[in-house]
């Protein structure tokens, strides 16, 4: 038994003595350290490839949280730059050569149109830093080409149908549809404007090329037309709301043209219009005047047609218009008006005592006050466009029997009703009655014409002009 014990106690100081020596000999974990990786060769010097396209792009990690997205947009511009665009000397780019300007605008559009179309591209390669990223595309010369022969003939199609569908527009009558879809037919082609295009006429109603395309948009646009009239529209100067100006514009075929849109220019810039307009279905188009001076003389306005605003939000066709109005002349429409001064006439009774006075005080009055440019003073009523009426008459005033008892002295209080007329609908726009004016004399007549050379009839005369004048005029 005592044996058995020493037994078990010893292998109990083996197994502790090995485990402290077990923990001892376990070595402690090398720390951790973060291997910079080497830039690979391509990201220093651009590689030489005859057969291949190739595109490097890199972005800042600091700059954009999406910054593997702008690495690869910055690869395919850059892939894209190295395919060289080959000018045709029947493509539409070879006749505007001379235009640095332009083709510097084409070139660089022909290039991001390839960088969003570019297909079959390889990613060859990717690195990164700390501080950016980095990535390396491959495209195959041969496939790049095969491609984009398919495309383009797919794009070809899609131009010819689109003309095709315009002639159907036309015989409908359907102008603005029919240039639409022409203009949409252009802005599809704009990527091979280098190139030479051909159509099957047949399937296009005798378009064979682009410059046939740009020169039935020319046609179009040279058959609208204004309908003509004898008299000039009348615009009244100084207006708080402006009757609109009515036009007409037609085809020469004389169909009337319906919904297309206009830039509007004034000639003058006393004259300022709302810049746009639209024709509606009958061809009619209302120019809005914003204000007008008085110049009294025929001002000239521009119509233009505006075939950004007939695309609308179609961006294929507005893609193409920078480039199509090299090509076409949206030649510039004009309509006339003429600035005439606002016609009134003056009604003025003038009475004491219920007696007419045989003097026109307040007639001279308000004639005065409305002497200017924008106004003529009209004997016609018919031909106004405004008229004044002044209803003034004096009676005996309520302290006249005291003052004449104490004093000897009438006192007679004059009474002017005043209303202004809008004579073409007959409303009244004005009206207010001028009071507390009195004269004083030994006689209530001679009072009462006194009271028409107070400088009371004047100041009080004067206050309702000119609120009276600002429903005419807004200067």
């Amino acid at each position: 038994m005592k044996t058995l014990v020493h037994t078990l106690f010893c292998l109990l100081i083996l197994s502790v003595f090995f485990a402290c020596k077990s923990n001892k000999e376990i070595p402690k974990a090398a720390p951790v350290v973060n291997e910079v990786k080497p830039a690979p060769p391509w990201v220093s010097s651009r590689p030489n490839n005859g057969f291949k396209f190739i595109g490097i792009g890199f972005a800042d990690k600091n700059k954009s949280s999406n910054y593997q997205m702008e690495a690869k947009k910055n690869a395919l511009y850059d892939l894209s730059s190295e395919i060289k665009v080959d000018i045709s000397s029947n493509s539409v780019l070879y006749t505007v050569q001379n235009n640095n300007n332009f083709n510097e605008s084409f070139n660089s559009l022909i290039k991001l149109s390839n960088s969003d179309n570019i297909e079959g591209y390889q990613l060859i390669d990717s690195y990164e830093n700390d501080k950016q990223y980095w990535v390396y595309y491959q495209l195959d010369k041969d496939e790049y080409a095969k491609q984009k022969a398919i495309k383009k003939q797919q794009i070809i199609s899609k131009a010819a149908n689109l003309i095709n569908l315009s002639f159907i527009d036309e015989k409908n009558q359907d102008f603005s549809n029919a240039l639409k879809k022409r203009i949409q037919a252009f802005g599809v082609l704009t990527p091979y404007l280098s190139e030479e295009i051909n159509f099957d006429s047949q399937q296009t109603n005798g378009v064979k090329t682009v410059f046939d395309l740009t020169a039935l948009v020319q046609q179009q646009l040279q058959s609208i037309q204004v309908v003509t009239t004898k008299t000039n529209a009348i615009i009244k100067p100084f207006q708080q709301n402006y009757l609109p100006l009515d036009f007409k514009l037609q085809l020469k075929n004389k169909f009337f043209l319906q919904n297309f849109p206009f830039n509007i220019i004034s000639d003058e810039d006393r004259v300022k219009v709302m810049g746009n307009a639209v024709t509606d279905n009958q061809g009619a188009l209302q120019i809005k005047i914003n204000y007008a001076e008085a110049i009294n003389g025929t001002v000239g306005f521009g119509l233009n047609p505006d075939i950004n605003a007939l695309m609308g939000n179609d961006s294929v066709g507005l893609a193409g218009i920078k480039i199509l109005k090299q090509f076409i002349n949206t030649s510039t429409l004009k309509v006339y008006a003429n600035v005439v001064p606002v016609n009134i006439f003056i009604k003025s009774t003038e009475n004491n005592l219920t007696k007419p006075t045989g003097a026109s005080i307040i007639y001279d009055y308000i004639l005065q006050k409305f002497n200017g440019q924008e106004v003529v003073i009209t004997s016609k009523p018919e031909l106004a466009d405004y008229i004044i009426e002044a209803s003034a008459d004096t009676k005996q005033d309520l302290s006249s029997d005291v003052l004449q008892k104490s004093y000897n002295v009438s006192l007679a209080a004059l009474n002017i009703n005043l209303q202004l007329k809008n004579n073409k609908s007959n409303d009244i726009i004005y009206s207010t009655i001028i009071s507390e004016i009195y004269g004083y004399a030994n006689s209530l007549e001679n009072a009462g014409n006194n009271a028409y050379q107070t400088s009371k009839l004047k100041s009080k005369l004067s206050e309702a002009l000119f609120f009276l004048k600002r429903k005419i005029f807004v200067y």
